[in-house]
């Protein structure tokens, strides 16, 4: 039998780059970076406002601090994380930058683009299908166990104890793979004792399966999770 309880350790940090919102309630401005991404009022650059609606979607407008037009576009949620529809990017002096599409969160066909004075720059092409399958290691909304830690603790803990069993040498390591719908692949074992051992692991992290998704930008992403297993 193992010698005392299986005990699981996350190695999984939330980001917080770019994730959620920092809109102020007594004037809904959510205060950006200079890239763009959530920050605190302290460190803005520039402060994005809905100001109304459009075909079912979000009408917002991203602005300096001193108050000038830095993008003009659609989102599909009112904490404005998701992008959708045309967008129009201004230089400082309000001449257009770039304009073209966002498909959920990500840039996509043909965008154009100017240099400072409005003459025509290279056209820029986006395809937002190889962005569907992007692993993630963190993601704005993580993976969970539904149960919590301690349930995972006894699912791992119910297909890994069988009587008889001696204590592992050692400590195991495996990775895997959260899917969007929840499901769990490429399993591996990275710091494992022997092959049959190995094995009853990964059946029971399978045996998971299925977890909560992660997210990004509000819609599920893959997402690899790192777990170290003790004994």
């Amino acid at each position: 039998m193992l010698q005392r309880p299986l005990s699981i350790l996350f190695l999984i940090i939330t980001s917080t780059l770019g994730c959620g919102t920092a809109l102020a309630q007594e004037d809904e401005k959510q205060y950006l970076d200079a890239v763009l991404a959530s920050t605190t009022r302290k460190n803005a650059a520039y402060y994005r406002k809905p100001i109304g609606e459009k075909e079912g979607l979000v009408l917002a407008t991203t602005f300096t601090l001193d108050g000038k037009v830095k993008a003009e576009g659609t989102y599909v949620d009112k904490q404005l994380n998701i992008e959708h529809g045309e967008f129009v990017f201004y230089h400082a002096n309000g001449k257009v930058e770039s304009k073209g599409e966002y498909v959920m969160g990500h840039k996509a066909g043909v965008w154009a683009r100017f240099d400072q004075w409005g003459r025509p720059l290279a056209e820029k092409v986006y395809d937002p299908e190889p962005l569907a399958n992007i692993i993630y290691t963190r993601a704005q909304t993580m993976p969970a166990y539904p149960g919590g830690e301690k349930a995972l603790v006894r699912t791992i803990n119910d297909h890994m104890v069988r009587p008889g069993d001696k204590a592992p040498k050692k400590d195991a390591l495996a990775t895997f793979v959260v899917e969007k719908t929840g499901d769990i692949t490429d399993i591996k074992v990275l710091e494992g004792q022997d092959p049959a051992f190995d094995q009853r692991l990964a059946d029971a992290i399978r045996a998971t399966s299925p977890w909560t998704p992660g997210e990004e930008k509000g819609q599920p992403v893959r997402v690899r999770i790192k777990l170290p297993v003790e004994f």
